[in-house]
Order: structure tokens, then sequence, then C-alpha cells
């Protein structure tokens, strides 16, 4: 299959989940855990979506989707990282460690999050002119106009979110690329053996709001660095 055709795969897969994240369907399917496995049976590689799926979704379950609240953007940077990952083991890829390229991904493609936290916000602000079309409209006895203006705004949301991804995707499959003969196998196991656990303390950290909290992760952590280790 050619390049071309999975990226406009990637690309209408990151428009529909997009459209479900916040615009339409929210069925929840563009969560991580269930849309890169989704996008993993396209590409043949179902386990390798499962496992990037549930990394991506634990680096932001302290994100909450709710009322006008606009958090980081797990669906956007999610399908970013899955579809390089894809596109690496696809086309001319090779790891002696493909969770370190795992790593790597993670790596490039979590500012994606924020990227698409801003892409969402820049909608929103969007689909307010919108409404204020729509008021117009009733101003002025044209209801015909109103039917299409919701249709306007998925489209853009639709639109917007295929272009970041497949853009993002394209661009971190070529630093994937350049990135992968050139580090020295040393570097790709630290990466996967320190990078990944920092991340999820980091991500543990910040989802405990109260500093008891914190106080017993950091008693825990110590407890059970001390239990395990040899004698």
């Amino acid at each position: 299959m050619s390049i071309v055709t999975e990226l406009l795969v990637i690309g209408v897969f990151a428009g529909l989940m997009g459209l479900d994240r916040r615009g339409a369907f929210q069925l929840m399917v563009s969560q991580p855990i269930v849309a890169l496995p989704l996008l993993g049976l396209f590409f043949g590689d179902a386990y390798t979506g499962a496992m990037l799926g549930a990394l991506v979704q634990l680096l932001w379950m302290s994100s909450s989707l709710f009322g006008a609240n606009v958090p980081p953007n797990e669906t956007v940077a999610g399908l970013t990282i899955g579809g390089m990952v894809f596109m690496f083991n696809a086309h001319g890829g090779h790891s002696n460690d493909p969770q370190a390229v795992w790593a790597m991904a993670v790596l490039l493609g979590c500012p994606m999050a924020m990227a698409g936290r801003w892409l969402e916000q820049k909608n929103d602000q969007a689909n307010l002119r919108i409404c204020r079309r729509a008021d117009a409209a009733v101003r002025l006895g044209r209801p015909r106009i109103i039917t299409r203006l919701p249709l306007w705004g998925l489209a853009r949301a639709f639109v917007l979110n295929a272009g970041m991804v497949s853009l993002a995707t394209i661009i971190g499959w070529g630093v994937l690329l350049a990135l992968a003969p050139v580090l020295r196998a040393t570097t790709l196991t630290a990466v996967t053996l320190y990078l990944l656990p920092a991340i999820g303390l980091g991500v543990t950290l910040a989802a405990l709001r109260r500093r008891r909290g914190i106080v017993l992760a950091v008693a825990m952590f110590v407890v059970g660095l001390l239990v395990g280790a040899p004698q």
C-alpha cells in the first residue's frame, strides 16, 4: 500500500476521531486506548496499537473534558504517535528494540497534545462566529441557513484534525527514520528503561491534588524500592 494512501487513511481516521472527541458522536472511541488499536488493525498490527494506546492513555489520565474546559488533546497526540510508529514499521524502519522506537515516538508526539488543544480553542472561536451567523439568520427570517451551519462547523473540525495529524505524522515518521540508525543501542535502551517510567511518575504526581497523596505516593515508592532491592 502506498504512503499517500496510508496518510489519507490516517487523516480520515483522525478527522472522525476529532469529531467523536467533542464535535458530534462522543462515543469515547476517540480515546487512545480504543482509537490506536483500531488504527493498528488497518496496518495489520493491532498489538502495537493496543500497547501504544494503553501507554498514551495513561499519560493523560488526569485530563478531563467537560463544559468549556479544553484539556490537552490526547486524541491528536495518540494518533500522531501511532501513525508515525505504524509508518516507521511499514516503510523502511528497522530497530532491534521496538519499544525504543515507541519511546522516541512518544517524545516526538507528546507536544501534539498542546497543539491539538490550541486547535480546539481556535475552532471554538470559529464556532462562536457560526452562532452569531445563526442568530442573524433568525432575525432575518432565513431558517434554512441554520440547518447548514452545524454541518459547516463539523466539516471544519474534521479537516483541521485530519490535516494536523497527517502533517505531524509524516514529519515524525521522517524524524524516526533519521534518528533510528544514528542513536546507539545504549541510548535507545536508556530511553526505553528510564524515559517512560519518568513520564509515568510525572503523570501520577500531576494527578494527585493533595499534599497528603504526594507524601503517600513517595512513601510507597520508597517502601517498594527497599523491598524489591536485592539482598
